[in-house]
């Protein structure tokens, strides 16, 4: 456990350190650029006389109060369809100007208003965020967003060749999805920008904080589908199981998703005119729509991991070599015979031992796990031993487990009884397809090295129980989730409150 520690730990901060490195290298190479400004407005004059800086008079009476030894002009020039003014910060402050262009016939002359930020260090940046090398900036966030998503999919693929049933293969392509997506959009946008000279950093801004709440709407249309079927597989497993909170999870999942987005379409539409500008009385807007957004597209992201990751272990083949085969137990009739469910475990797993015969004439043990729950007459395993020796299976073969009350337990005490027997001996567990990946999970957390299989199950209780399976182990790796979960608030607070990460890095 300590050397699996260590490992996640260099993984992180190997991510940590190269992002850091990627945002670092980008900052040093933008700030000389962020030492002038470049401003691109679309002024009708192009043939001028001079231009001059004032603050700005709402009136509009002409002033004198020319502060041009604050904001330097350097230069002034028509291209490519705008009117190019580039300036210089020489005295550190915030200034609401009028940039006017004079006429050189005298006839007239064209004006526009501007918010100017010079930092301490020299930076000059306008009020919406626009400084020389900003479309550089919001590139390197989406390399970085790229870079975790590449590097979470290849140690999803390394973990899962090591260790088949491991709930860090859910969590890496479920974080990998969640940065990709994010990739996918902010990279082109920004390189789409790069060809209008006239972007303002606003606009960059905008998309980077606004991605996760146009990928979480987007949704939309594919989650009412998985509502949908959602409500027909639990509509159809309360007609035959009965009522039952457990039988509702999908659709109460399908409905926390639905007012999560509801709420999050609310922020966007009353998000101010101007999207995003940031004025402190919109940011707790901003900031509160990020965080819904976050959480919505990561849980959608570890819910789809999920339920892939249960598909492909439902479906795995284990390899015809085992010495042990464990049979899960899930509840026995009041008569001591099995109900579908758990005679479909055991059938799973005398036809997978009858093929292991056939294959190379290596005849496993079957340990029947389960203990007596207070509506049973008997423990599980003595149900399933029973069945197994009405199936032809020869008594010595069957190694029953009584005790256990619960999947960890059936892990735990069926390991204690193998490793008396054999304890070098290959393992593979029968239980329901829905079930495999968890359960290989649960036997991994009790250093038992087993392979999996799964039974097949009525379509009507598959999707509900998938369900329950990702509730499960999102509940069981409850500290993982608060983690990252915690570092992408932060993250929203940061995009919430991005002129202070503007005058910080210039």
């Amino acid at each position: 456990m300590q050397g699996k520690l260590l490992s996640t730990t260099k993984k992180s901060i190997l991510i940590a350190g190269v992002s850091a490195l990627i945002l670092i290298i980008t900052i040093l190479f933008i700030r000389p650029q962020t030492k002038t400004l470049d401003l691109y407005n679309g002024l009708l004059s192009t043939d001028f006389d001079h231009v001059d800086i004032r603050n700005f008079n709402p009136e509009g009476i002409n002033t004198t109060n020319d502060i041009n030894d604050s904001l330097e002009i350097l230069s002034t020039e028509p291209k490519d369809g705008f009117f190019h003014i580039q300036l210089k910060g020489n005295e550190p402050g915030s200034y609401d100007v009028m940039i006017t262009s004079y006429r050189a016939d005298g006839e007239g002359k064209d004006s526009v208003g501007q918010s100017i930020t010079v930092t301490d260090s020299g930076g000059i940046y306008t009020g919406d965020f626009t400084f020389n090398g900003d479309e550089y900036l919001y590139l390197a966030f989406g390399v970085i967003y790229l870079f975790i998503s590449v590097m979470l999919f290849y140690w999803r693929r390394k973990t899962r060749k090591a260790m088949f049933f491991s709930y860090k293969s859910i969590q890496d392509f479920g974080l990998a999805l969640y940065f990709l997506l994010q990739a996918l959009i902010l990279i082109p946008f920004v390189f789409y920008g790069m060809q209008q000279p006239d972007y303002p950093g606003r606009t960059y801004l905008l998309v980077n904080g606004f991605t996760l709440t146009v990928i979480a709407i987007l949704s939309t249309v594919p989650l009412m589908i998985f509502a949908l079927l959602m409500t027909i597989s639990n509509i159809q497993l309360i007609r035959k199981e009965g009522k039952s909170w457990k039988n509702i999870l999908g659709i109460l999942l399908s409905g926390m998703l639905f007012l999560g987005i509801g709420l999050l379409a609310l922020l966007a539409y009353y998000s101010p005119p101007d999207s995003l500008s940031l004025d402190p009385k919109d940011s707790g807007l901003v900031i509160a729509r990020g965080i819904i957004a976050s959480l919505i597209v990561y849980f959608e992201c570890n819910l789809f991991s999920t339920l892939l990751h249960c598909q492909l272990a439902g479906r795995h083949k284990p390899k015809y070599d085992k010495d042990f085969i464990i049979i899960l137990g899930c509840g026995i009739r009041e008569d001591g015979t099995l109900y579908p469910l758990l005679k479909g475990r055991a059938d799973r797993a005398i036809n997978f031992a009858q093929d292991q015969v056939e294959a190379t004439g290596k005849r496993p043990y079957f340990v029947p796990s389960g203990g007596q729950g207070p509506d049973e007459c008997m423990p599980e395993g003595e149900a399933i031993k029973n069945y197994l020796v009405f199936r032809g299976i020869p008594e010595d073969l069957i190694l029953p487990e009584k005790e256990s009350v619960n999947t960890l337990q059936n892990m735990k005490f069926s390991k204690k009884i193998i490793d008396e027997k054999n304890p070098d001996g290959n393992v593979v567990f029968s239980t329901t397809n829905y079930h495999v990946f968890r359960s290989g999970i649960l036997a991994e957390s009790v250093g038992m090295n087993a392979d999996g299989m799964g039974a097949k199950t009525k379509w009507y209780f598959w999707p509900n129980a998938l369900i329950r399976e990702f509730i499960g182990m999102l509940a069981r790796h409850w500290k993982l989730h608060l983690v990252m979960v915690t570092m992408l608030v932060l993250q929203t607070i940061i995009f919430g409150n991005f002129q202070w990460f503007i005058n910080l890095i210039l």
